[in-house]
């Protein structure tokens, strides 16, 4: 499914170049700039780690908490809705890119997945005694569980202020 996404939003850059091209070959030489456009442009989409170590150095790297998806992305209703309905949106990427270091930690049964990852997966999520899925933890960087969650209804609004919540009362107080 990235895959696609991706593909998608490479056919789209594409066409917008192409389009942009043939507008300016057409135009004439004094023709006035267009004006910038009215809409903003697209929040930043954070970097999901499948490595627990590359998300440790990154959150170290930071100064933030991982945010650890034990997930199974391809098969599990409730890990599929969460990803659709919070994960995905505009407002939760702007949220995490602020607040957290993303980890998906996927237990797929038809995506393909190296043994490596597998091992690891499998490993953390008896570390953690991981029960079911989506299984959302916030850790610290040197693996300190600061909360839990999973699937909430609601969309991005309610999620991320439970997770802001959980990520505000792990932190030290100020001086």
């Amino acid at each position: 499914m990235r895959a696609r996404n991706v593909a998608v939003a490479a056919l789209a850059v594409v066409f917008v170049f192409a389009q942009t091209v043939r507008a300016d070959e057409a135009a004439p030489a004094t023709a006035p700039a267009p004006a910038a456009s009215a809409n903003p442009p697209p929040a930043a989409a954070p970097k999901w780690f499948t490595s627990l170590s590359l998300a440790q150095a990154e959150a170290q790297k930071a100064g933030k908490p991982i945010l650890a998806d034990f997930t199974g992305s391809d098969w599990c209703p409730w890990c599929i809705k969460l990803r659709t309905e919070v994960f995905n949106t505009k407002q939760f990427k702007e949220w995490a890119v602020k607040n957290v270091i993303l980890l998906e930690v996927d237990f797929p049964q038809s995506k393909p997945q190296d043994d490596a990852t597998k091992k690891a997966n499998r490993d953390l999520a008896a570390k953690y005694k991981i029960e079911g899925y989506p299984t959302v933890l916030f850790l610290t960087v040197d693996g300190k569980v600061l909360g839990k969650s999973g699937y909430e209804p609601g969309g991005p609004a309610p999620w991320t202020a439970k997770a802001q919540k959980m990520l505000n009362a792990g932190k030290p107080a100020a001086n």
